[in-house]
C-alpha cells in the first residue's frame, strides 16, 4: 500500500482491485492460535502500527495535494478516501485524530469539486450531451465519496459526524448523487463498479440514521432548514427557512423526515437523497429562471 505513488489509481480496474482488498475480512492468527486482534484481517494487521499509519497518512496527504485541483481524478480521491476510513476504522486511538483529519480533507475536497463541475455543467455551451453525461457520472463517483467519508464504526463515528456542518455535508453529498443519477438520461453508462459503491454508500448512509436523528433531535432540526436553504431555490432567494420538522417513523433507520412549509409539503429521505416538495421532485431549472422575482 505504501507504494500508493506508482499505481494508476485513476484507472476502475485499478480502483476496483485495491477497494476490493480494503473491504477484505478474515481473522488474523498467529501460530494456528488467534490473536488479541483476530478481529482484524491478517492482510490489514499493519495499520496497528502507528509508524506506518504515519508514513501512509502523509503519501495520502501528498497525493490528495497533487489531485486537488483536478477534478477529473474521481476515482483517485474515491481510493484514498477508502483506505482513508479502513485506516480510522483500524487504527490506533494514538493515530485517530491524524486520520480523521484526513478523512475531513478528502470530504473538503469532493465537495469542492462538486461545486466545480455543477458550475461547469450549469455554464456549459456545448452541444455535445455526452460531455454532460460524463461530468453528471463523475458528481456521482464524488458524491459516494464524500458520504463514504461517514463509514465508520460508532466508536469514531462522533469525529466525522457531531456537527451542522457535518450533517449538511452529508446531505449535499446524498442529494448530489441522486440528482446526478436521475439526470443521467443514459442508466448504462453507469458501470457496474459504481453501481456497487452505490450499495455500498446507501449502507453507510443507513448506519448513521440512528446518530443523524439523535442530533436532529437536540438541535431542533436547524441543520435541515439550513439544508433547504442551499438546496432548493425558491427557499435560497430567500436565505432562510424556519420549517417544523419532524421525524416521519420511530424507525432509527428510516431516513425521512417532513415539514409543512406556508402551503407546501416538504420531504427528505437521507438513505437515498430524495427531495421533495409536495410529494414531487422539484425541478432544474436555469438559474436566470429561478432568481426571477416572478418565479
Amino acid at each position: 500500500m505504501l507504494e500508493l505513488d506508482s499505481l494508476p489509481i485513476a484507472e476502475e480496474s485499478v480502483a476496483i482491485l485495491i477497494i476490493h482488498s480494503i473491504l477484505q475480512y478474515g481473522p488474523l492468527a498467529m501460530d494456528g492460535k488467534p490473536s488479541n486482534n483476530s478481529w482484524c484481517s491478517e492482510a490489514h494487521k499493519q495499520l496497528l502500527e502507528d509508524n506506518f499509519i504515519d508514513e501512509l497518512t502523509t503519501r495520502l496527504d501528498r497525493r490528495l495535494d497533487d489531485c486537488e485541483l483536478n477534478w477529473q481524478n474521481e476515482l483517485v480521491l474515491l481510493v484514498i478516501t477508502m483506505i482513508t476510513m479502513r485506516m480510522l476504522t483500524i487504527c490506533n486511538s494514538t493515530r485517530e485524530g491524524k486520520v480523521v483529519n484526513l478523512a475531513i480533507k478528502c470530504r473538503r475536497i469532493g465537495e469542492k469539486w462538486i461545486d466545480l463541475i455543477s458550475e461547469t455543467i450549469k455554464f456549459t455551451s456545448s452541444p455535445d450531451f455526452s460531455e454532460v453525461e460524463n461530468l453528471r457520472l463523475k458528481l456521482v463517483t464524488i458524491g459516494i465519496s464524500c458520504i463514504l467519508t461517514f463509514s465508520t464504526h460508532s466508536d469514531r463515528i462522533h469525529c466525522l459526524l457531531s456537527s451542522s456542518e457535518h450533517v449538511i455535508s452529508l446531505l449535499k453529498a446524498a442529494t448530489t448523487t441522486h440528482d446526478n443519477i436521475i439526470l443521467n438520461k443514459t442508466q448504462s453508462n453507469i458501470s457496474t463498479f459504481v453501481r456497487n459503491m452505490m450499495r455500498f454508500s446507501e449502507r453507510t448512509l443507513m448506519m448513521v440514521q440512528p446518530i443523524v436523528a439523535e442530533f436532529l433531535q437536540k438541535t431542533c432540526f436547524q441543520s435541515l432548514n439550513d439544508f433547504v436553504a442551499i438546496y432548493w431555490a425558491v427557499i435560497r432567494s430567500k436565505g432562510t427557512m424556519n420549517g417544523q420538522w419532524k421525524k416521519r417513523t420511530e424507525d432509527l433507520y428510516d431516513g425521512w423526515y417532513d415539514c409543512q412549509y406556508e402551503s407546501r409539503y416538504i420531504s427528505i429521505n437521507f438513505i437515498k437523497g430524495t427531495f421533495l416538495v409536495d410529494g414531487m421532485a422539484i425541478g432544474f431549472l436555469p438559474e436566470n429562471i429561478t432568481t426571477n422575482e416572478l418565479f
